[in-house]
């Protein structure tokens, strides 16, 4: 009976079920590999995030990605997070971390900022309400 029960704990995780785990990124992951997203591509870390690429205080990570460009010679990425704080904070706060890191603000529009540091690294954070969290996106990319 035993072996019934965990094949079919296994069966509903697979199908996309019930909650399996307390830890929402290896939920995020079990959900997404249940719809034939492979698990790499799922858990997407941002170990090969650059320091100087700004994360709220308290983001939850959703996703986490990044390449090299074969056409440009760069490595870019993206991290897509939400937080508590309000989106303007969002954007003040990684504004000044840019600014911190050596990069120039171009463009704003209220809602994202761009920036960079000549052709050798480039930024832009984009924050916007979501459902009681501010949902944000930030693309970089850097030189290789």
């Amino acid at each position: 009976m035993r072996m019934v029960v965990i094949g079919l704990a296994l069966l509903a995780a697979g199908c996309g079920g019930p909650k399996t785990t307390d830890d929402p990124a290896a939920q995020n992951v079990i959900d997404a590999t249940s719809k034939g997203v492979p698990a790499k591509v799922a858990a997407g870390t941002c170990n090969d995030k650059p320091d100087w690429v700004p994360i709220f205080k308290e983001a939850k990570i959703i996703s986490c990605t990044s390449g090299d460009g074969a056409v440009t010679g760069k490595r870019s990425g993206t991290v897509i997070y939400t937080d508590f704080g309000s989106p303007s904070s969002v954007l003040a706060w990684s504004k000044q971390q840019a600014i911190a890191q050596g990069l120039s603000l171009s463009i704003e529009d209220g809602k994202s900022f761009s920036a960079a540091q000549g052709d050798t690294r480039t930024l832009k954070v984009t924050a916007e309400s979501g459902t009681a969290v501010t949902n944000v996106t930030v693309n970089w990319g850097a030189a290789n």
